[in-house]
């Protein structure tokens, strides 16, 4: 087992308890030592909240994980209109170097370190009263959270699983120890996520909910296990795998698709709305410890603008993403017109919130049929479903129509536009950009992966203080 670096991801427990006001109806009363918060179950539990905290932070969800992938990816740009804050202005033209990259690594890894202690110290913890099936599901949780950041880590920072699984990937980090790890292989790096979640399927009951959250889909569930499941077997083209999780996660009668007013209202509710679209997501509050305070760099702020909210309006769709939805599509209304800027709507904020704070849909009910569309289109087999039927669900529910000749990168890019999909669907299915709303002046189109361009640097601080850490081709 592979040790985690002291200069970035060691944690003292007590940050970890200051990251979840907002997320727990009652805060912990003090900070407590790392040895007497592992070493009892309460202790881990209360931990086990924090883990989702860094997922706010504007280097990731709510922020840089998202744009930087809308921006590269061809759904996004700086708008003309607006002059903006001066954020995100390299991004559309891929300009990056170990100084200039994601900064997803540092939040990565301490979360990861911070799921290893729980992993680490459950066995031997003092139970009090909580149950075998508690300490499964406090388990089951961190190791989807371990696996959903190892997952976000290689294909940031690696070459995608089609190119080549003998390809460096990320550091593997099972134990929070100090060291100097190399990288495994993407290969490795994907087995260990699958071996997380498959884990944490089984450990989880089926009806497992955090309790004294503020947002039930803000906390790993059973179905956010199979949901990311589906998703990683997408990723590495194991077609049948991810048809039969996404079915597991659309037959569970858990979910529904919306339409109408009700789609468009999910994403500025104030929670996910029970038995809807959302099946995990990023509860938004200005309470965590991973909120900037003004709110400035987050989603909300960044792609809004004008009419009476406060937003700097850095990003905004191109014209060639609104160009794909037919007039009748309710996704139209998730874009306002400004000259001949279209901006962004879907992080609106929830209603009254100042700071306007958003939540963030990680995983959703449409993401399931398409990723089932497109395994069955790739050879896949579910009784009953079809590729055309399970694209056909999500536009009768949009609005829209399927062409009679389809395809699902197509209908992925419309439903989940902005929500950091798209530079890694391309990434993992090695296609080219081609953009043609582009206002850059240099990489303008880029040719498909393998090109050195679809991994991100290692950042700087990683390679000055790791001797054992490699730096990816052509930076």
């Amino acid at each position: 087992m592979k040790k985690i670096i002291i200069g970035l991801a060691l944690i003292a427990t007590a940050s970890g308890f200051t990251a979840c006001k907002g997320f727990l109806e009652e805060e912990p009363k003090m900070k407590q030592s790392n040895e007497l918060t592992y070493a009892t179950f309460d202790g881990l539990n209360q931990a086990g909240a924090a883990l989702y905290s860094r997922l706010q932070s504007a280097t990731w969800y709510d922020g840089q994980f998202v744009l930087q992938s809308e921006l590269r990816g061809g759904n996004a740009k700086n708008p003309l209109s607006i002059p903006g804050s001066g954020r995100y202005r390299n991004d559309t033209q891929w300009n990056y170097n170990e100084s200039s990259t994601s900064s997803l690594w540092t939040h990565a890894y301490y979360t990861i370190s911070w799921a290893n202690n729980i992993i680490n110290n459950l066995e031997a913890c003092d139970k009090g009263e909580a149950s075998e099936q508690d300490v499964n599901n406090l388990k089951a949780e961190a190791l989807f959270m371990r696996a959903l950041c190892h997952f976000d880590l290689v294909i940031t920072y690696a070459q995608s699983y089609k190119c080549g699984t003998e390809n460096p990937g990320v550091p593997v980090m099972l134990v929070t120890e100090n060291g100097l790890p190399a990288r495994n292989t993407v290969g490795e790096v994907y087995k260990q996520v699958v071996e997380d979640l498959l884990e944490a399927e089984k450990l989880m009951s089926d009806d497992y909910a955090r309790a004294g959250v503020d947002d039930a889909a803000a906390a790993c569930t059973k179905p956010a296990i199979q949901a990311l499941l589906s998703r990683v077997y997408l990723y590495m083209e194991n077609w049948q795998g991810a048809a039969d999780y996404a079915t597991k996660v659309i037959n569970s009668g858990k979910f529904s698709l919306a339409s109408g007013d009700a789609y468009l209202g999910m994403f500025t509710a104030a929670t996910a709305p029970k038995g809807g679209e959302i099946i995990f997501e990023i509860y938004g509050s200005k309470k965590n410890d991973y909120w900037d305070e003004s709110g400035w760099t987050h989603l909300a702020y960044i792609t809004s603008w004008g009419g009476g909210n406060d937003g700097s309006g850095d990003v905004c769709a191109t014209k060639d993403l609104v160009d794909m939805y037919e007039a009748t599509d309710v996704r139209l209304n998730l874009f306002q017109k400004n000259e001949n800027d279209n901006l962004i709507l879907k992080y609106a904020g929830k209603a009254g919130s100042v700071p306007r704070e958003t939540n963030i849909p990680i995983l959703r009910l449409s993401e399931m049929y398409l990723n089932r569309a497109e395994a069955i289109s790739k050879g896949a087999s579910i009784s009953g479903a079809s590729a055309r039927g399970d694209l056909e669900a999500i536009a009768s529910k949009r609005g829209a129509t399927v062409p009679g000749t389809f395809n699902v990168l197509d209908e992925r890019r419309k439903e989940l536009m902005f929500e950091g999909h798209i530079v890694y669907d391309l990434a993992r299915t090695q296609t080219a950009l081609k953009r043609t709303d582009f206002d850059g002046t240099v990489n303008k189109d880029i040719p498909a992966a393998p090109d050195y361009r679809w991994a991100m640097p290692i950042p700087k601080r990683e390679m000055d203080a790791n001797p054992n850490m490699t730096q990816n081709t052509g930076y």
